[in-house]
């Protein structure tokens, strides 16, 4: 969760900064704070709360692709499609995906954002009835760094990729729509075992994959 520290020092800038009401509090700054408490409620990590994909200068395919998704969201809703965005970090994948969910909390959608080491870790917790409803009743959710470099025995697989494909069959068999995020790619070979013939299943079902290309941009001077 994001500390209520962070949330209430965000709010206080978007006020101290408001050109319209000059710090005293108004219409927009309440709007914004407002929608300050639903990033957070989705857990949207608080980096990208103020980015977006106006100026994206990174993989052409994948900067359209993000914009057109996010252009039909009725649609991508009533597909209730899986989306896997592949490719090198520093490439835009959260941040796409991150918009995503922005989007759908601006409309009339619930949207939620975790990662695939804090998933499991719910999933295997006493917190995990909240997390389960968050997989089966949240309209849009991300699932980030779904890679192999965090499952490197074959028990961490397994493990990893019984929670996992739990979260994705879930999702798809619903028709919700998800966005899962990976630095791997060759996505079959993420996690192994049993798990690796029902991904092939799921993917061809269910799963589309999104390539995003281009060099890490955050080893440069500009940032995405």
């Amino acid at each position: 969760m994001i500390s209520f520290a962070k949330i209430s020092s965000e709010k206080d800038r978007i006020v101290d900064n408001c050109k319209r009401c000059g710090g005293q509090g108004c219409g927009v700054c309440f709007s914004y704070c407002s929608f300050i408490d639903r990033m957070a409620e989705a857990e949207i990590p608080a980096d990208y709360w103020f980015r977006s994909m106006n100026g994206f200068y990174g993989d052409e395919n994948f900067g359209e692709t993000v914009t057109t998704y996010i252009d039909s969201l009725s649609e991508r809703f009533a597909d209730g499609l899986v989306h896997c965005f592949v490719g090198p970090r520093g490439t835009g994948k959260t941040l796409g995906a991150c918009e995503i969910l922005k989007k759908a909390l601006r409309g009339s959608y619930t949207a939620y954002y975790t990662t695939m080491v804090d998933a499991v870790a719910r999933l295997l917790a006493h917190e995990s009835y909240q997390f389960r409803k968050a997989v089966r009743e949240s309209d849009f959710f991300v699932i980030d760094e779904v890679d192999q470099r965090f499952f490197p025995s074959p028990g961490s697989q397994e493990l990893y990729g019984n929670q996992f494909e739990n979260i994705i069959r879930t999702r798809a068999q619903n028709r919700l729509p998800t966005v899962m995020c990976t630095n791997s790619e060759d996505t079959d070979q993420i996690f192994g075992g049993e798990f690796q013939r029902s991904f092939e299943s799921l993917k061809a079902q269910f799963i589309r994959i999104v390539r995003a290309g281009g060099k890490d941009a955050r080893k440069g001077k500009e940032k995405l």
